[in-house]
C-alpha cells in the first residue's frame, strides 16, 4: 500500500503498526489511464478513492449537455461522487483522471468494516469530510457573492499547481464563468501585479 496514504491519514490522528497491517491487507494501488472513468452516472457508486498520483475532476452534464466541473483532485485527496456513496442511489457524477495516476479505491463495505477494526478511522474521515464541506461552502459563498477575479484568486491558491496540470477551460467550468471571461479575469490580475 501507499506509504502516502499512511502519512496523510498521520496528519489526523495516530495509527498503530496493527491498524497499519490491517490497511495493508485490504489496501491496493490502481493505476489509471488519462481520460478513464473511475466513476460514470446511472450506477451506484460503492468507492471512495484516494488519489495516490495524478489529476482528476469530478464533473455532471446538465440537461442542455453543458458540463459542470464540481471538483479538482489532486494528490493526497479523496474523490467519488459521495451523494451516490452514501444515499445508495444512482449517481449523476463522472470521475474522470486527467493525468495517468494512480488511485487507492476504498469500497463502502470495506470502509465499514475498516471502521469498527480501526475506531481513528472514523476520526479521520469525519474530520476530511467537514473539511470538505467547508470547502463547499466556501466555494458557494465565493460564487454568489464574489466577483470572478476574486473568485480564481481564491481558485489558485487552494489548488497550487493546477494551472500546469489542466486546460483553462476546465478551470472555468470548475469557476462557473467563460473561459474568455477567465481570460479577461487573469489579464486584469497580471497588470494589477505590474
Amino acid at each position: 500500500m501507499s506509504q502516502f496514504l499512511i502519512d496523510s491519514i498521520r496528519k489526523y490522528v495516530s495509527l498503530s503498526e496493527d491498524d497499519i497491517t490491517l490497511l495493508d491487507e485490504v489496501l491496493t494501488i490502481r493505476k489509471i489511464k488519462k481520460k478513464q472513468w473511475i466513476i460514470t452516472p446511472g450506477e451506484v457508486c460503492k468507492t471512495e478513492f484516494f488519489v495516490n498520483k495524478g489529476c482528476f475532476r469530478s464533473y455532471f452534464i446538465d440537461d442542455n449537455g453543458h458540463e459542470h466541473i464540481t471538483k479538482f483532485a489532486t494528490e493526497g485527496w479523496w474523490i467519488t461522487d459521495i451523494s451516490s456513496f452514501y444515499t445508495g442511489k444512482p449517481g449523476h457524477m463522472y470521475v474522470e483522471a486527467l493525468e495517468d495516476g494512480e488511485v487507492i479505491p476504498l469500497r463502502k463495505e470495506v470502509l465499514d468494516t475498516l471502521a469498527d477494526k480501526i475506531p481513528q478511522l472514523n476520526k479521520y474521515f469525519k474530520l476530511v469530510y467537514q473539511k470538505g464541506l467547508a470547502n463547499s461552502c466556501d466555494r458557494l459563498l465565493r460564487t454568489i457573492s464574489s466577483s470572478a477575479t476574486e473568485h480564481y484568486l481564491r481558485f489558485i491558491e487552494e489548488y497550487t499547481d493546477i494551472e500546469k496540470r489542466v486546460p483553462q477551460y476546465m478551470i472555468a467550468s470548475y469557476l462557473g464563468i467563460t473561459p474568455e471571461f477567465l481570460s479577461k479575469a487573469k489579464m486584469k490580475i497580471s497588470r494589477t501585479a505590474s
